[in-house]
């Protein structure tokens, strides 16, 4: 792989790297001229001609990977013959050979594949009534983020075409289906149910697992946005590396009140609604005493599990996540608020926007919540580790600004390429813990989401006793929550709703968001062309 890595770079066919082809690995944004030729000259060992022989190249490589996993060498080489293809050096100048595509590449099109490998349908749905049909759209009824998906697909090798899907012609949609080999739907939740006729989400989904029964594959199925989405997918993970032993889902009021007053009796929680995706419905619990101060962890009543529980009297600290707004009331108030909402016998008075009763409809219908522990380091913020299958494209910090938050507007982005050491220990556990999500989702036989994201809290190991925090090499990550329903390409989301275009996106978010669609073509024909060799 090396070598071959080698060979994309040596764009003249000299046989060496120069400086300028070198530089085609390194981020530009980030690694000065000087940085690429100090790294050169580490690894011009052999001539110090200022160039690099293919012995030289490997060699170094070889050494400085040798601890790596082939699971993660193999994401780095990925990302590393990205970078290499979209550049050719001409007379010792890098000149980026990249293209706009703002429309659907078609058949005859010098960028069409000239052998396709598979087939692949886009599949999207327009809310009647709805300008555009939908607030995810521009003003052609696509996805902003859709025809870039496609355009990744086709130049992966695919023949891909956008097909959309009618509530009223349920029939004739199904009739154009068997001829793919995969979906990649693109229908936010919730939308089949708007201004739709009765059972339109549960034919869809019936029809999408029809497919999968005849060897399709679908991203992401009715499946694994029900089990991987959902809140208590953090319940089924909680004895991973990624997960917290003391994680509890409830589904019944009487669950919610035993289990609460042991769990909160012994360290500070957070309690989340399986609903809603902006922070609403997501609690911060800390014990306080009747002055509203808050409780030392060493005043808890529980110095072991499972003793001492809370009594209905007892005073919380509450904190809702969508703004940070923090409200006091007594153990029964908050468990009235979940089961019934601020409506509710015994629930106080409430300032929150939302309406609690976040059991309502049972399990079936998505009423449950989750009890994780309340980590004290999400103050320093989450890590989004953005996926394409199992092949990892940006780590995001996300610092919350004004409180605990990192939801919405209330955080500072940072981001990192996977190849960067900050999170290096992060995406090798992820890696390690990649071969096991999906079987402890109960989703042994689907694929991984083409496109998702999991949230990591930072934390200190378990025993720690310092009074300082672990460093970077000691922090643990656990995660908070799992995203795949259809995730956002979010440099391409400014254009969402309005009049604006694709070709309304500055150059310089199109070309990074297409690192990102490109990526996910390419993740789409490795798995179909697996499936169909299995």
């Amino acid at each position: 792989m090396l070598e071959d890595l080698f060979d994309e770079c040596d764009d003249d066919g000299s046989g060496a790297l120069s400086l300028d082809e070198f530089a085609q690995l390194f981020d530009k944004k980030l690694d000065t001229k000087d940085d690429v030729k100090a790294k050169l000259s580490m690894v011009d060992v052999d001539q110090k001609d200022g160039k690099l022989s293919k012995e030289e190249f490997v060699g170094y490589h070889l050494q400085k990977f040798s601890a790596m996993d082939d699971g993660t060498f193999q994401m780095l080489i990925e990302t590393l013959m990205a970078k290499a293809e979209a550049e050719m050096v001409i007379d010792d100048t890098a000149a980026v050979i990249q293209k706009r595509y703002n429309e659907l590449i078609l058949p005859g099109h010098e960028a069409y594949p000239a052998e396709i490998k598979c087939k692949i349908a886009v599949v999207q749905f327009k809310v009647d009534g709805v300008k555009n049909g939908g607030t995810d759209k521009g003003p052609d009824g696509n996805r902003v983020d859709s025809i870039p998906i496609a355009n990744g697909c086709i130049k992966a090798g695919a023949a891909c075409d956008m097909l959309l899907y009618d509530a009223n012609d349920h029939d004739g949609f199904a009739a154009k289906v068997p001829e793919y080999d995969a979906y990649i739907v693109r229908i936010n939740p919730g939308q089949l149910s708007q201004g739709t006729p009765e059972g339109t989400q549960a034919r869809f989904d019936a029809l999408m697992r029809e497919m999968q029964g005849k060897g399709k594959l679908v991203w992401s199925s009715p499946d694994v946005q029900t089990k991987m989405g959902a809140k208590d997918a953090l319940c089924k993970i909680a004895n991973m590396g990624c997960g917290l032993v003391d994680t509890f889902a409830y589904y019944d009021a009487e669950t919610l009140e035993s289990k609460f007053k042991e769990t909160c009796a012994f360290q500070p929680r957070v309690i989340k609604q399986n609903r809603g995706s902006a922070g609403e419905g997501i609690w911060l619990c800390w014990l306080c005493d009747e002055n509203k101060e808050m409780k030392p962890l060493t005043d808890y009543p529980a110095k072991t599990f499972g003793e001492n529980p809370l009594g209905d009297g007892d005073m919380l600290k509450l904190m809702e996540m969508n703004d940070n707004h923090v409200e006091y009331h007594t153990v029964k108030e908050f468990i009235a608020f979940c089961v019934g909402g601020p409506e509710a016998e015994g629930a106080g008075e409430w300032n929150s926007k939302f309406p609690g009763k976040y059991l309502e409809g049972g399990k079936e219908a998505g009423g449950q919540l989750v009890d994780q522990r309340l980590l004290p380091r999400i103050d320093e913020g989450e890590v989004r580790i953005l996926m394409a299958g199992d092949t990892c494209q940006m780590c995001i910090h996300k610092k919350p600004e004004g409180g605990l938050s990192a939801v919405g507007g209330n955080s500072a982005y940072t981001y990192y390429k996977p190849t960067d050491a900050m999170y290096s220990g992060l995406l090798q556990k992820l890696n390690d813990d990649i071969p096991t999500i999906m079987p402890n989702l109960d989703l042994k036989d689907e694929p991984l989401p083409l496109l998702w994201t999991a949230d990591y809290i930072p934390k200190n190991p378990e025993g720690w006793d310092k009074a300082e925090n672990a460093t970077d090499a000691e922090t643990e990550y656990v995660v908070g929550e799992f995203n795949c329903s259809c995730v956002g390409v979010s440099k391409f989301q400014a254009v969402c709703g309005g009049e604006k275009t694709l070709a309304d996106v500055p150059d310089e978010d199109y070309f990074d968001a297409c690192e990102l669609t490109d990526l996910m073509g390419i993740k789409a024909v490795e798995m179909i062309l697996a499936k169909k060799a299995a």
